[in-house]
């Protein structure tokens, strides 16, 4: 048997409130998706005056960086650099839009956050702050 850790609700709640925090001080409204080790759902939140697209992406995101195990930034370009695409993998629900974070306590993975509603490396830098909040 392995054991397998995983990110909680506490731990995602706090993440959220973080980001929302930093989020009202940008005067942006955003989504925040957190999952865990296997890229399933523990929370989400959109704020008021975020799209619905907007948690679409940031699950999509989220997902990404759990199931490939690396953040989708760098998922994006080890598939560039591999000269494959989305398709290959036959999962919809993979994207490489910029803002899913892997996160790992020593080298397992036990969740992802991601971020959407912001410019693109401003989704990146807001995930982080989700991430840093987690306290791992």
């Amino acid at each position: 048997m392995v054991p397998q850790l995983s990110l909680g609700l506490e731990e995602a709640q706090r993440a959220i409130a973080a980001v929302f925090d930093q989020a009202k001080k940008d005067g942006r409204a955003v989504a925040v998706v957190v999952v865990d080790n296997h890229g399933d759902l523990i929370t989400c939140a959109r704020m008021d005056g975020a799209h619905a697209r907007v948690l679409r992406h940031a699950i999509r995101k989220a997902y990404t960086a759990a199931v490939m195990g690396r953040d989708t930034v760098a998922f994006k370009k080890d598939m560039q650099d591999a000269g494959r695409s989305l398709t290959d993998y036959g999962d919809s629900s993979l994207t490489t839009l910029q803002g899913g974070l892997v996160v790992r306590t020593g080298n397992q993975v036990v969740g992802a956050i991601a971020s959407g509603g912001s410019p693109r490396q401003r989704d990146v830098e807001m995930a982080q702050i989700g991430l840093n909040a987690l306290g791992l």
